[in-house]
């Protein structure tokens, strides 16, 4: 007869009966019956017995529940239990074949398959001895699994220090899920003489250590420090290892240094077979207010140059609190580039995305606002690193610019704004490389204020519609140098007059057995605006805009302020779109537009010629979602005069599970470019039949794990130009999952300039819930192939009820 008791710190009586559990059973389901019929359903309310963590009180006055085959009590003396063994009190739980229970000194003794099982961890062996409430004891011979880290382990003996600290004797542990059998010796594993496991820390402390991969020793350390979770602990990083053709061989070992919750560091030491030595600092910071992260690379000697080399970045943003209830809180941003010449970005191609530009800013800015009200206050600074082979001209500095804005919306039915902005414009001229002197007499450094006001009147229906809208755009320049005419500053002042409007019609319809909403919009936008020469006034900061479907339905197509395009055009268009009717997804949608210029465009950017009357050329435009699993995007620019293609965009995705996606592109700028784009994420496995089910399990359903194991997956992007016949950008590698370690290896050719490219091969090894060594191409990989995924990914930590017991 097995039979079951709950004590709660009072003195032990003999086993109940059987009829005792009947009596026991009857009252409750009396009490059940009684809740049923006093209302029309159960009230569900929240109880700490299923929180994560347990409180200290729950420990020292929760129950006790003991059972077995045979119990023998003496009351306030021991408890023998023989047979199915088993004790359980809030979060703890020891079965063995036998447990001797000493209540007097709380002490407890297990002995044959003895199994604990607490709250992130499970140990079985031959023998325990505890004290339960301090829980320090011996458990000896035993295996073990812990949750949080989902490591796995053996070891000759453990000692528990107390409920948080327990150090693991001649120990070995692993990731590597357990199989069955007497021999069990994992792909991985760490071996040490003692770890000490920290729960509430959640670190392992390991001494003298050895790291074995497939039977091969890979490191030895007198002492070790790794987390169980993904939170970030002070040490020292696995090295990291690659090859590049800029660099030679490489090696870096990284140090982290969590200094708080909110600020942490990393400082990496790089050794470069062709170049030296370097290193590479980062600290980041969160506040509640204000939030940033600085950047300093450092090379004394650079051994390919000949000269030292530095590199740095910072980026910071927040508010502060002016004290003065008028004025409240100011935003705070500083943004800063800097790199010691002007090969750093062809040298140093993967040191982070702002040092490997050849255009690096410099920005701090200052804002406040209130209500409807807002200003900025910014200086702007550019750093160019300009080569003679490739020179270009730098952006001008703003140094400074101040811009307000006051404007309102559904204010009696109008939406109105107006913005201020005075700006001035630097640029060092010297800094240009054989510089021609029509460029030279094109630059001047000036001062440029404008004031744009706009009010416009929406009416808005469900069938459609209309919008009438008013600019007034009035521009001062005062330069630094005359113009040809003599002047030095110059007066413009522009109104443009604007209507959109359109359309929309509904139908329900049937496609392919689905109900779809199918609507069509037509759409018609006028602009009308003056011409004024603008041909002699610098240009700061305009630009042409990237001409589509959307930027069509605009008043000016140029950016900045510095050229208003004499208007007046119709721009007209069409668009239907297919909705599901059960899910409102867009699933196709198709598009069309065209301008018709009434009058030649004179206002035009350098090189430009006027742009002549007539109907502007064709954009056409489709969108197909029929299905989550694969997209499809595409643009066409058609001339009107010759009905040729001029640009065309088509690109498509085929997404059908996670871990599955390969995207392609073709990009045609006819008579600049002609490109295709391919990138992909997918598993080798597929091509002999190695499905999903096959290796299915609940632990490969966790999401941010993969398939499951033993998979190939094969991953890359090539850029091909066909203009040119050859490839860009390529990086192409393969990925194995063997489910406790990841290999990764990845080929990257980046092109730098038309004649020079990197190349590098980063080889990686990944021991899942311990550490990374080599070349990580994880964020490459990322950077490159759209939804990317990594094959380990989560943050979730288990629930202590995975494994309740």
């Amino acid at each position: 007869m097995h039979t079951a008791l709950a004590l709660s710190r009072l003195p032990l009586t003999p086993a109940a009966p059987p009829a005792l559990r009947v009596l026991v059973l009857a009252v409750l389901c009396a009490l059940g019956s009684q809740a049923q019929a006093q209302g029309t359903g159960l009230s569900l309310r929240s109880s700490p017995m299923l929180e994560e963590r347990i409180s200290e009180r729950q420990r020292s006055e929760g129950a006790i529940f003991v059972g077995g085959d045979q119990v023998t009590a003496r009351p306030d003396m021991d408890l023998v239990i023989d047979g199915q063994a088993t004790v359980r009190r809030p979060g703890l739980a020891v079965k063995a074949d036998r447990i001797l229970y000493d209540q007097s000194q709380d002490i407890l003794n297990a002995e044959g398959h003895v199994r604990l099982s607490r709250d992130g961890s499970m140990f079985e062996g031959p023998r325990l001895k505890l004290q339960v409430d301090s829980f320090q004891g011996t458990f000896e011979k035993p295996t073990f699994e812990l949750y949080r880290s989902g490591g796995y382990g053996d070891a000759s003996q453990v000692d528990f220090i107390d409920d948080k600290r327990q150090i693991v004797r001649d120990a070995r542990y692993t990731t590597c899920r357990r199989t069955p059998g007497p021999e069990w010796l994992p792909e991985w594993f760490v071996k040490a003489t003692s770890m000490t496991l920290d729960m509430e820390e959640s670190t392992v402390q390991a001494e003298d250590v050895q790291l074995r991969f497939k039977g091969v020793p890979l490191m030895n350390a007198s002492s070790v420090s790794f987390a169980m979770t993904d939170e970030p602990k002070s040490g020292f990083l696995p090295s990291l290892i690659g090859v590049d053709s800029v660099s030679g061989l490489s090696m870096s070992a990284p140090y982290y240094l969590a200094i708080a919750p909110n600020r942490d560091a990393t400082i990496t030491t790089h050794l470069m077979s062709k170049r030296g030595a370097s290193v590479d600092s980062e600290f980041r910071y969160l506040e509640q207010d204000y939030k940033g992260q600085a950047r300093l690379i450092a090379m004394p000697n650079d051994s390919l140059r000949q000269q030292s080399r530095w590199g740095m970045t910072t980026q910071h943003n927040g508010s502060l609190d002016t004290g003065l209830d008028a004025v409240g809180r100011v935003g705070v941003g500083l943004t800063l580039n800097r790199v010691s010449d002007d090969n750093f970005w062809r040298d140093f191609p993967r040191s982070g995305l702002a040092l490997t530009q050849r255009l690096l800013p410099s920005t701090g800015v200052v804002s406040w606002g209130r209500g409807n009200f807002n200003m900025t206050a910014q200086v702007q600074r550019w750093q160019t690193l300009q080569i003679d082979t490739a020179a270009i001209t730098p952006p001008y500095d703003r140094a400074p610019q101040i811009t307000m804005r006051y404007g309102q919306w559904n204010a009696e039915g109008l939406d109105w704004s107006v913005v201020g902005d005075t700006t001035r414009f630097e640029t060092d001229f010297s800094r240009i490389p054989n510089v021609s002197a029509a460029t030279l007499a094109s630059l001047r450094n000036g001062e440029r204020s404008y004031v744009q006001a706009q009010v416009s009147r929406p009416w808005v229906r469900p069938w459609g519609f209309v919008t009438p809208k008013l600019q007034m755009h009035a521009t001062r320049y005062q330069l630094d140098n005359a113009l040809s005419t003599g002047e030095s500053a110059f007066n413009r002042a522009l109104p443009t007059f604007s209507v959109d409007s359109g359309l929309v019609f509904e139908r329900e319809t049937n496609w392919f057995g689905k109900d779809i909403l199918q609507t069509l919009e037509p759409r018609a936008f006028y602009a009308r605006t003056p011409y004024r020469d603008q041909s002699l006034l610098p240009l700061y900061d305009s630009g042409a805009a990237d001409f589509n479907l959307s930027t069509i339905y605009s008043e000016n197509p140029y950016v900045g302020q510095d050229r208003l395009v004499d208007n007046n055009s119709l721009t007209l268009g069409v668009t239907t779109r297919f909705f599901d009717a059960q899910s409102g997804a867009e699933r196709l949608k198709l598009g069309m537009a065209q301008r018709i210029r009434f009058d030649s465009q004179q206002v035009v950017l350098p090189g430009q010629s006027t742009i002549s009357a007539g109907l502007s050329d064709m954009l056409l435009g489709a969108g197909v979602r029929w299905s989550d699993r694969w997209t499809v995007d595409s643009t066409v620019q058609v001339n009107s005069q010759t009905n040729a293609i001029t640009r065309t965009t088509l690109q498509s995705r085929y997404n059908p599970t996670p871990y599955r996606v390969f995207n392609v592109a073709y990009r045609l700028n006819q008579g600049v470019s002609e490109q295709v784009d391919m990138g992909w994420q997918w598993p080798i496995n597929d091509l002999w039949g190695g499905g999903d089910r096959e290796t299915e399990t609940a632990w490969t359903r966790t999401r941010g794990q993969g398939l499951g194991p033993d998979r190939w997956y094969s991953v890359g992007r090539m850029n091909f130009s066909l203009t040119e016949r050859r490839l860009v950008d390529t990086i192409i590698g393969f990925e194995y999952d063997a489910g406790c370690w990841l290999g990764r290896v990845v080929l990257q050719r980046l092109q730098s300039t038309v004649s020079t490219a990197s190349t590098q091969l980063m080889f990686q090894l990944e021991f899942s819930g311990l550490a990374r060594v080599g070349a990580s191409p994880l964020q490459s990989l990322r950077n490159n192939i759209t939804n990317y995924q990594f094959l380990r990914d989560t943050t979730e930590q288990p629930s202590r009820f995975q494994s309740y017991e």
